[in-house]
C-alpha cells in the first residue's frame, strides 16, 4: 500500500515560495527606496558644490573639479577588488565620508587643502557608482526573477528611477544656494557681457589678456559658510541612512567568487578583451564631458559671466527638473522605442543646443534663454545618464563590476579631460570639440547594437573574434 501524502506538508511549499517571492520584492523595493533617498541627501551637497565651484574659486575650482575626477580613476579600476572585501555597502559608507572631507575643505579654499579634499572625493567617487551600478542591476536581475518580467525593462526602468532621484539634487542642491545667494549683489550691465558665451576666452588668450574675472561680487565668507554647513548636514543624513537601512547585497556576475588580485586587474582586463567595451570607450567619455559643459562651462561663461552667480541656482534648477522628471520617463520609454531611439533623440537635442550655444550673445535683457538651455540639456541629459548605464548593466550582466567600474572610469576621464582643457580653450572651440565627439561616440554605440543583435546570447566576446 502506498504510504499517505502529506497533504498539509504539500500545501505549504507553494505558500513558502510565494513567501520568499515576497521577501526578495520587499528586499529590492527597500534597497532601491534607500538607495534614491541616500543618492538625494548627499548629491545634494555635491552638485550645489560642483556647479559653484568654477565662478567661486575661479581657476582653483576647475582644477578641483578636474582633481576629483582624475583621482576617480584610480578606484574606478581598483573597485572591483576593494568591494570584494567591503561589500557594497561598505564601500558606500567609505565614499560619504569622503564626502565630508571634501566638504569640509571648501571652508578654507587654498591650494594645500581644496585640492587635497578632492582627490579624497574623487577616490571615494568610484567606489560608489561601481557600488551603485552593482545594487540596482542586481535588484533588477532579483526583481525580473520573481516577477517574470524582461530584464531589458526593468533594468532600464530602475536606473530610471534612480536617476530621477540622483537628477533631482540639481534641484535641492541649487535651490539651497539660490536661496542662500539671494542677497548678494551683482552689478553687470551690458557692456560687461561683451566676452561672455562662446565668445569667453581664457585670460591668458588673446584678445582677451586684459579680460576681468567675470565675478563682479562674491559672496561673503559667512555666507559661503552658511551654505557649506547645510551642504555637510546633507552628506552626514545620507551617512547615517545608508548605515542604517540600506542592506547589503552581492553581485551576480562571476567576479563575486574571484581572487583579490584578479578582480584587481578585472576592469582593465575586461577592457581588453572585450571588444563592446572598447567601442563603448568614447560613448562613456561623452557622458562625462557633456556635463562639463554645462555644470562648469555653462554656469561660468553664460551664467555667471552675463547675469551674476546668484543666478547659476536658479538656471541650473531648470536643469534638475526637467532630469528628473525625463529620467523616469525615459526608462518607461524606452520599453517602447527602444535604447536606440532614445540615443538618437539625445543627440538631436544636444547638437541643436551646441548651435544655439555658439550663436546666442547672451545679455541681461533677456532672461529667457538661460533657463531654456539648461532645461533642454537636461531632457538630453537624463537619456545620457539612464540608458548608458542600463546598456552596460544589460551587455555586461555577467561581468557587473568590471564593466561598471570601465564605465565611471571613462566617464571620469571625460570629466577630467573637459576639465583640464577648460582653462586653455576658448568657449567656442569647446563646443566644436563636443559636437564632433558625440558623432563619433555615438556611431560606436551603434555598432555595439549590431553586433549584440547578431549574438544575442554572447556576453563576453572576446577582441579577437570575427563579428
Amino acid at each position: 500500500m502506498a504510504p499517505p501524502v502529506n497533504s498539509e506538508k504539500t500545501s505549504l511549499i507553494p505558500n513558502s515560495r510565494d513567501a520568499e517571492r515576497q521577501t526578495t520584492i520587499r528586499t529590492v523595493r527597500q534597497n532601491l527606496t534607500a538607495l534614491c533617498v541616500v543618492w538625494m541627501f548627499t548629491f545634494t551637497a555635491y552638485s550645489g558644490l560642483q556647479n559653484l565651484e568654477a565662478s567661486l574659486n575661479l581657476d582653483l575650482g576647475i582644477y578641483s573639479l578636474a582633481a576629483i575626477t582624475g583621482s576617480g580613476l584610480i578606484t574606478c579600476i581598483l573597485a572591483p577588488a576593494i568591494i570584494k572585501f567591503t561589500g557594497c555597502k561598505g564601500a558606500l559608507i567609505i565614499s560619504w565620508i569622503c564626502f565630508c572631507v571634501f566638504v569640509g575643505s571648501n571652508y578654507y579654499p587654498k591650494t594645500y587643502s581644496l585640492i587635497p579634499g578632492s582627490i579624497i572625493i574623487g577616490l571615494g567617487t568610484g567606489l560608489l557608482w561601481t557600488a551603485q551600478g552593482v545594487y540596482v542591476t542586481t535588484s533588477a536581475l532579483d526583481y525580473s526573477d520573481v516577477t517574470g518580467e524582461k530584464i531589458d525593462s526593468v533594468v532600464s526602468r530602475f536606473f530610471g528611477i534612480f536617476c530621477m532621484a540622483f537628477q533631482s539634487t540639481q534641484i535641492w542642491g541649487n535651490l539651497i544656494s539660490s536661496l542662500v545667494f539671494r542677497d548678494v549683489n551683482n552689478n553687470i550691465t551690458i557692456d560687461d557681457v561683451t566676452h561672455c558665451g562662446a565668445d569667453d576666452c581664457p585670460v591668458n588668450l588673446p584678445p582677451f589678456s586684459n579680460q576681468t574675472s567675470p565675478i563682479s561680487n562674491k559672496p561673503d565668507d559667512t555666507t559661503v559658510y552658511v551654505l557649506l554647513t547645510i551642504y555637510l548636514g546633507c552628506v552626514v543624513a545620507g551617512l547615517v541612512i545608508t548605515v542604517l537601512f540600506l542592506k547589503p547585497i552581492k553581485s551576480r556576475g562571476s567576479e563575486r567568487d574571484t581572487g583579490a588580485m584578479t578582480l584587481l586587474t578585472s576592469t582593465l582586463r575586461l577592457l581588453v578583451t572585450d571588444l563592446n567595451m572598447v567601442l563603448l570607450v568614447p560613448f562613456c567619455l561623452y557622458t562625462g564631458m557633456e556635463q562639463v559643459v554645462l555644470f562648469a562651462e555653462y554656469t561660468k561663461s553664460f551664467v555667471t559671466c552675463s547675469l551674476g552667480i546668484d543666478w547659476v541656482g536658479y538656471t541650473m534648477i531648470c536643469f534638475g527638473v526637467c532630469n528628473t522628471i525625463g529620467s523616469p520617463i525615459v526608462g518607461w520609454l524606452c520599453r517602447y522605442v527602444g535604447r536606440g531611439v532614445l540615443f538618437l533623440f539625445a543627440a538631436v537635442m544636444n547638437i541643436a543646443l551646441i548651435i544655439t550655444m555658439l550663436l546666442w550673445h547672451p545679455s541681461p535683457s533677456n532672461k529667457v534663454m538661460f533657463f531654456v538651455v539648461p532645461g533642454l540639456w537636461g531632457m538630453a541629459d537624463a537619456v545620457w545618464q539612464t540608458q548608458s548605464a542600463a546598456l552596460i548593466g544589460v551587455v555586461f550582466a555577467h561581468k557587473q563590476g568590471p564593466a561598471f567600474g570601465n564605465l565611471r572610469m571613462f566617464q571620469a576621464m571625460g570629466f577630467t579631460i573637459a576639465y583640464i582643457y577648460s582653462n586653455q580653450l576658448c568657449q567656442y572651440v569647446k563646443l566644436y570639440l563636443i559636437g564632433a565627439f558625440l558623432v563619433v561616440s555615438l556611431t560606436l554605440v551603434g555598432v555595439v547594437h549590431i553586433r549584440r543583435k547578431n549574438h544575442p546570447n554572447s556576453n563576453y566576446t572576446r577582441v579577437g573574434d570575427v563579428t
